[in-house]
């Protein structure tokens, strides 16, 4: 008796574990959801932040490797693997936030230093998918805006951001012979960085809705949305079969 208890005990237990192994994957395998990413880096221009006191960093800045976003030929790529293909910057008819890019750049006093849009999966296990970030001129090797943007989804989405904007020093003075042989020294000149600004934040965000990150000196814009991708197209492998019909042969009496 004592053994029967115990064997039915050990299949009860199977069970449960079986059940419970079966409802994790199908919660895993439901958690992994297509979205289209789109975010615009812009700076505020010296006019609008003169009466703003924030800081300013010029230590060396540190960020997460990012991957990078594949370039995409709006003339002679395959527009088929934008459907089904991550991380592909998209063509500017498939971006969702042109009229706000073109309404911050005709104000101004903002300058759009990045406007980038790509699709990925987000599985919700909290891990950060880094993705690195460059805009605006390089200067001796160096990027004036630099760092990544990373975005993870548990209980709700994330966006953490590690960007920075360097500014270089101005050559107001000095004959333009001069200016012409520093500029054409190009990536030899060894960068110099008179103020760095910073936005480093995490931020909890819902699918659909337009984010903004605010700093003195720098502007965030980000919105997610689910995606659903096309179905790749599957040729058969299959060669047609052919039937060969014997027509002198007598067909049976019915």
């Amino acid at each position: 008796m004592f053994k029967q208890h115990a064997a039915k005990a050990v299949i009860s237990t199977l069970i449960a574990l079986l059940m419970c192994t079966g409802s994790s994957v199908a919660f895993a395998a439901d958690d992994k959801t297509w979205y289209q990413i789109e975010v615009i880096i812009a700076q505020r221009t010296e006019a609008t932040t003169h009466l703003e006191n924030f800081d300013a960093q010029q230590a060396v800045a540190e960020w997460p490797t990012g991957r990078r976003l594949s370039n995409f030929d709006p003339q002679n790529g395959n527009r088929n693997l934008l459907e089904n293909t991550e991380f592909i910057d998209l063509p500017n008819d498939q971006k969702i936030l042109n009229a706000q890019a073109k309404k911050l750049s005709t104000t101004g006093e903002i300058q759009v230093l990045n406007h980038q849009s790509w699709r990925q999966v987000l599985d919700a296990d909290k891990r950060i998918n880094w993705i690195d970030i460059k805009g605006g001129y390089a200067w001796g090797g160096q990027q004036q805006l630099e760092g990544s943007l990373g975005f993870s989804k548990g209980r709700y989405l994330h966006v953490h951001s590690n960007i920075h904007l360097n500014q270089f020093p101005s050559i107001t003075s000095g004959s333009k012979l001069t200016k012409q042989r520093i500029f054409s020294a190009g990536q030899s000149l060894v960068p110099v960085i008179e103020t760095r600004y910073s936005l480093i934040q995490r931020r909890k965000m819902r699918s659909n809705e337009l984010h903004y990150l605010d700093h003195p000196k720098l502007i965030l814009l980000v919105k997610i949305i689910p995606f659903t991708p096309a179905e790749p197209i599957i040729e058969s492998d299959l060669e047609p079969t052919t039937v060969l019909v014997d027509l002198t042969k007598t067909a049976p009496a019915e």
